[in-house]
């Protein structure tokens, strides 16, 4: 993967003044609930700049970035969790994978939306419309992987996601995705929060009072991105809406935009098209062969000299 330069200089100044991403887990109400809390800021400028997003674009995949960071608090070692939403409105859907060590990756499937018009607010539904969302489990031990799939029901991510792990895996879920723009457009703060029963031996004994409080303590945060544009940091946000719940740390751990993809593995798929194929390439190009990462739009291009090695190694 490379890594494009974020070439607005006050972008770039509040970046470098800021620590590295991170996310907290913590547990609240004496172990009734377990929580995680991200501040991706860094994260979604980064996706911003390899992905070259406008601020509509920004918004809805660097809430996924943002589900993916909470969501890598579920995995452990070398698992994955990845889910892909797939919709029917202008923004095509998108996927989304993390793991365990923090790393995020994923594209939008429209890149730009097309839109006929300026929408007249930021809400995510105009965008998705109809369709499905399919959360994936790669567990390092599994035979396979284990995918569960909802129809959306919000044309929400932070929503659908609640809905997906109450419906598919009976897990009460609270998310919740936010990115604060400037008056230029500027991405200057993301954070998101994830809040989940936690199970006993009777199944989920969620206590009331801990709901009502965890509800109101959601609703006067309002904007988190907009808490991290002030210079709050997740300590702060935990200490002063959630204080009456207690809340326990249980580690912490850096979150970033990553993928794995190297000009080595691409030439290696290249190698595994077939002796046909890339005979035609061969004698057709064109040079440089371009590939493209879709995770993290990384281009990797080839000569004619290095197609014609991979025909041999497929020979």
């Amino acid at each position: 993967m490379r890594q494009e330069a974020i070439d607005d200089p006050v972008v770039a100044e509040q970046l470098a003044a800021l620590p590295q991403d991170r996310v907290d887990s913590f547990v609240l109400a004496e172990g009734s609930y377990r929580g995680a809390l991200l501040h991706g800021t860094r994260m979604v400028n980064q996706m911003r700049a390899n992905h070259r997003l406008g601020l509509i674009e920004t918004l809805l995949l660097g809430h996924g970035y943002l589900a993916g960071g909470l969501l890598s608090t579920n995995v452990k070692a070398n698992d994955r969790i990845s889910f892909e939403l797939s919709c029917d409105g202008p923004m095509g859907g998108l996927y989304v994978e993390t793991t365990a060590g923090g790393t995020v990756r994923g594209y939008l499937k429209s890149n730009p939306i097309p839109l006929t018009e300026a929408p007249e607010s930021l809400d995510p539904a105009q965008f998705v419309g109809s369709g499905t969302l399919s959360v994936t489990k790669h567990l390092e031990r599994a035979k396979q992987p284990f995918t569960g799939r909802i129809r959306l029901v919000y044309g929400s991510l932070a929503r659908d996601l609640a809905a997906y792990f109450v419906y598919s895996e009976q897990t009460p879920t609270a998310f919740h995705l936010s990115i604060q723009f400037d008056n230029h457009g500027r991405a200057i703060g993301a954070g998101g929060l994830m809040i989940q029963a936690m199970p006993t031996l009777g199944g989920f004994q969620e206590r009331e009072d801990a709901i009502e409080q965890i509800d109101a303590a959601v609703h006067a945060i309002g904007s988190i991105g907009a808490l991290f544009a002030d210079g709050a940091t997740t300590g702060d946000i935990l200490d002063r809406y959630f204080a009456a719940l207690s809340p326990e740390p249980l580690a912490t751990k850096n979150v970033r935009f990553y993928c794995p993809c190297t000009r080595e593995r691409f030439f290696n798929f290249i190698a595994a098209l077939g002796v046909e194929e890339l005979q035609d390439i061969r004698q057709h190009g064109p040079f440089p062969l371009r590939t493209t990462c879709f995770n993290c739009n990384t281009t990797y291009s080839f000569s004619a000299e290095e197609i014609g090695d991979a025909y041999q190694m497929a020979r």
